[in-house]
């Protein structure tokens, strides 16, 4: 009888130990004593049996389908070795089959009577259980990282990665700042946020300030949509949780903008840019423009200037040309200095003190519980 040995193992700690070696002199051993002449040993390093998919599984199918009726045996350790997924197993158990080549286990007293058939059914779904609830307890490892501030995998461009995967570590701080690039992009989306710099311009904005020499190629219209999207959240100090559906989290990493810099971004970029606010009427040069009335028809009086030989004369006048008043100039500083003497002479009651104290602390108490509110929902 002929045959063939596989040997896998899952990562890279295994392949540094002594795993494939232990599986290798087991697999030969079992050959040996069942008269199995293995003709070629394929050694699988660091890779999951999530999927048939496999570089030397692959390369060991091949083999037989090229030889087939001529291997016999394909001789693994244990069934979870062969696939930890039910479907891909007797899959591939029935390719197998059709070259003529029967499974074997090491460990385990599989074969073709009913009871050895029942009993490889069973460890194939033991293998695909175990693999799913190691892939749950990845998944809730994860996610508990995710929701204390700290993303599990690489941040974008602008920070430097705190190497604990090389170093075997589980990532247990935020990936610091990168010093050069941080500060390129943080500018390009402030200036972006403020309306100084249109999108088409940004990555030229972005290759002069230094960014194509830092990351050593130039900045590209898709890299733009990166930052501007992708991105954009993470840059804003919100981690989007990718396991909960609509979770987000305030990550501990340095944000380069603020949350209503990023919601700026998003209108200028949705066409619906926040309007701003009006510009005051106020002009300090005449504070009583729109304060004062007109006399005569009761509508607000403006200001201005004149110019004469010795030099501007400032005034106030009605600007309702319908108004008998409305040609007729008021000087600034003695208009001026009536309104003052008239504020003077006006003293408040009791009553009205009264009332305008208990206005403004209710004013005051509710502006207090809206900001605890406020304060509340962002704990929460």
């Amino acid at each position: 009888m002929k045959g063939i040995i596989y040997i896998r193992v899952s990562s890279n700690e295994q392949v540094k130990g002594t795993s494939l070696d232990d599986q290798r002199e087991r697999c030969i051993k079992y050959c040996a004593d069942n008269d199995i002449e293995y003709l070629k040993i394929f050694r699988e390093e660091g890779e999951s049996a999530k999927s048939y998919k496999r570089t030397e599984f692959l390369k060991a199918l091949e083999y037989c389908r090229k030889h087939k009726n001529e291997i016999d045996a394909f001789v693994v350790l244990k069934v979870d070795r062969f696939a930890r997924n039910t479907e891909d197993h007797f899959g591939v158990r029935k390719i197998l089959l059709d070259y003529g080549v029967s499974l074997h286990s090491v460990t385990e007293p599989i074969g073709n009577t009913p009871a050895e058939k029942l009993l490889e059914t069973v460890l194939a779904g033991t293998a695909e259980f175990d693999n799913a609830i190691r892939s749950q307890r990845s998944v809730n490892g994860m996610i508990k990282r995710v929701r204390s501030g700290i993303p599990t995998w690489k941040s974008p461009c602008g920070y430097s990665s705190n190497q604990s995967k090389k170093r075997g570590e589980k990532k247990t701080e935020p990936d610091p700042p990168d010093q050069i690039i941080f500060p390129i992009i943080q500018r390009a989306l402030k200036k972006f946020a403020k309306g100084e710099c249109p999108q088409s311009e940004l990555a030229s904005f972005l290759d002069d300030a230094g960014l194509a020499q830092a990351r050593g190629r130039k900045t590209t219209k898709q890299f733009v949509d990166k930052i501007l999207g992708q991105y954009l959240k993470f840059y804003a100090g919100i981690i989007v949780n990718p396991w909960v559906d609509g979770e987000e989290i305030k990550g501990l990493h340095k944000p380069m903008i603020t949350e209503g810099e990023m919601h700026m971004i998003n209108a200028i970029r949705e066409g619906t840019r926040i309007k701003k606010k009006p510009r005051s009427s106020f002009n300090p040069m005449f504070p009583l423009k729109k304060t004062i009335k007109c006399g005569s028809c009761g509508g607000n009086v403006t200001g201005g200037e004149s110019r004469g030989n010795g030099g501007k004369y400032p005034y106030y006048n009605c600007y309702n040309k319908s108004c008998d008043m409305c040609d007729r100039t008021i000087a600034k500083d003695e208009i001026e200095k009536e309104f003052v003497a008239l504020l003077k002479s006006l003293r408040p009651k009791k009553k009205f003190l009264n009332l305008f104290k208990a206005t403004v602390l209710d004013l005051w108490d509710e502006k207090l519980l809206a900001y605890r509110t406020e304060i509340a929902k962002y704990d929460k």
